[in-house]
This record gives structure tokens, sequence and C-alpha cells, in this order.
């Protein structure tokens, strides 16, 4: 399944310590200013995140597209004309305006915390993993999120 990912997704996965996993499961892919922004920034101010992104897209664990068809388009928008011109299920965030625009327009999108949850039910991971990638991603996730998540898990 393939999945376009904006840089709040990507950061947040990266920091709780799970991309790699959901790397593995899903076709992840990120527009260039999103790699600009994560990688490109990240390694200017030093921060561990971007090296660790950045060495994905180099072991292509994570597609970079956009560079060539939208160089003045930026941000939200960038993401809106990607994922309307590729094969994407999905876009991957939690950026609360971005989603108001992405129901608006009829785009599917998945919360980082739900890709926890689709790991569990695929037998991935089991219980006491889930939860306890999910308390570390509590950290960068709304409150909303993490209980819905936690009571699906738990639930099961």
């Amino acid at each position: 399944m393939k999945i376009l990912m904006d840089a709040d997704c990507l950061i947040k996965l990266t920091k709780a310590g799970f991309k790699e996993q959901i790397c593995q499961q899903y076709e992840i892919t990120i527009p260039n200013v999103v790699k600009k922004e994560v990688v490109d920034a990240g390694k200017i101010k030093g921060v561990l995140d971007a090296e660790l992104v950045e060495k994905n897209i180099q072991k292509d664990i994570i597609q970079v597209t956009g560079k060539e068809t939208l160089p003045r388009i930026k941000g939200d928008q960038a993401l809106i004309e990607i994922f309307k011109r590729g094969r994407y299920a999905a876009l991957a965030t939690d950026d609360v305006k971005l989603i108001r625009l992405l129901r608006s327009m009829g785009i599917p999108y998945i919360l980082p915390g739900l890709f926890i949850y689709a790991l569990y039910q695929k037998n991935i991971i089991n219980k006491k993993t889930a939860l306890n990638c999910l308390e570390k991603l509590s950290l960068f996730i709304s409150e909303d999120e993490y209980s819905v998540i936690k009571f699906l898990l738990e639930e099961k």
C-alpha cells in the first residue's frame, strides 16, 4: 500500500522509534519539500532524526517525489497535488489544518497512531509492543489520538 507522508508524521514516527517497521509494511513516499524540511534543514540544525531519514532515503526505504514536477508548490498544497497525481491509498498526517482540508476534498488520511494499530492488526507486533510504541508516540500526538488507539489496542 502506497502512503504519502508529511513532515510532521515522519518526524513523530522517527522520534517514537518505529518508522522502519512502518516502512517495511508500507511503501512510504515523501514530497521533496518534506525531504528539504526534515533532512536538509534538520542536518543544518544538527537533528539526529535528519540523518536517520536520510539513510532511509539512500537505502530506498523511503521514496522522494515531486522534485521535478512541483518546483514552486510548497507545503500542504504540494502534498495534495502529489497525492492527486500518484496512486496513494492515503496521506499520513496529524496536522489539524491539513486534515480539515483533506476531509473537504475527500482525500483519505491516516494518523501516526493508526500505524501502530495496523501493525498490531496484521500480527506484526503483539499487544505489549504496540502499547509500548504508543507510549513512545504519546509525547508527540494528541490525547484524543492516544486514547482512541489505546482503546482499540486494549479492546482485542
